[in-house]
């Protein structure tokens, strides 16, 4: 059996593979015509998030058999063609909820009280204390969009538990044990979350449903003075909607770590990253980057693949 990894994975799960016998080729930095040119001779390969497994590379994997994601997210896989093929699909989610969980409640944090933007003034020799007046999450409603998932129900978690906030959920699943569970609050749907909440927090894979999710009209239904937090995908938000109300003041600010482009390229993008006075806290989609969740997807998926291989 031979696997290609295509995208940089932890140490410990290329050793996973090498011990159950395959033969594995590390190509972390290889590109998209230079995978359609070499899948056919692999019998499956490993990525994160870079890499794109199209139709055309599955057709010319002639002894393609699994596809594994050492991460959460399925959309650069063509997942429908996948199938129709008979080609398993592996991802690992549960590696990483606390990862994303914790970055979300970060920015969460830095938005509220400009941490972010109290540095770089810092930096600058500025000590601007009396422009800082922040706000406090404890007390604050939380909407959560995703709250079935696995990083949804532990931001969820962390909020209520730890920071004593009020959450209200919302999912298109039955989140009604899990809510009882958390001491969540349900919303009777989108609208009501996004009428009562603070902040809210996306959790979400993306597809074609979930393309704009936050759209104009549902970003202007929001509480006036709220947040919005997107770990999730830059597209369920609508960027520049968001842009919109964040400069007619109608959002008081949004934590980003996902954006339409990575990295931002379009004008518009670059605006919503640059807005003054520590109105958006943006990263650069890190929230599933820490020593812990990498090593844990890594091995996550050398575990699976080999099972399903053997």
């Amino acid at each position: 059996m031979r696997v290609l990894v295509c995208d940089p994975i932890e140490a410990e799960g290329i050793a996973m593979l090498h011990s159950a016998g395959f033969e594995v080729d590390e190509k972390p930095t290889i590109t998209s015509q230079e995978l359609l040119g070499v899948i056919s001779g692999y019998d499956a390969v490993v990525i994160r998030s870079r890499t794109k497994v199209t139709r055309d590379v599955m057709r010319a994997g002639r002894r393609l058999k699994a596809i594994a994601r050492a991460g959460v997210g399925l959309d650069n896989v063509d997942v429908d063609f996948a199938r129709q093929v008979g080609i398993q699909v592996i991802s690992t989610p549960a590696a990483l909820t606390v990862s994303v969980a914790e970055l979300t409640v970060a920015l969460m944090l830095d938005v509220l009280r400009q941490i972010s933007f109290a540095d770089r003034n810092m930096k600058e020799g500025k000590w601007i204390k009396s422009r800082l007046v922040g706000r406090e999450l404890k007390g604050k409603t939380v909407g959560v969009i995703g709250a079935g998932g696995r990083i949804g129900g532990e931001v969820a978690r962390i909020l209520r538990t730890g920071f004593g906030a009020n959450i209200i959920g919302y999912d298109i699943v039955d989140i009604s044990q899990r809510a009882a569970e958390l001491g969540m609050e349900l919303a009777r749907d989108l609208n009501d979350l996004l009428a009562r909440s603070d902040i809210v927090t996306v959790h979400v894979p993306y597809s074609q449903a979930t393309h704009h999710l936050l759209d104009e009209k549902r970003i202007a239904a929001m509480k006036r003075g709220s947040i919005i937090i997107n770990t999730s995908r830059g597209d369920i938000v609508d960027g520049q909607a968001l842009l919109k109300a964040l400069k007619e003041k109608h959002l008081s600010g949004a934590g980003l770590d996902v954006f339409h482009t990575e990295p931002p390229r379009e004008d518009w993008e670059k605006e919503l990253i640059s807005l003054p006075d520590g109105v958006t806290v943006c990263t650069c989609h890190i929230g599933a980057q820490t020593a812990e969740g990498q090593k844990t997807a890594s091995m996550m998926a050398s575990e699976a693949l080999i099972k399903l291989l053997e």
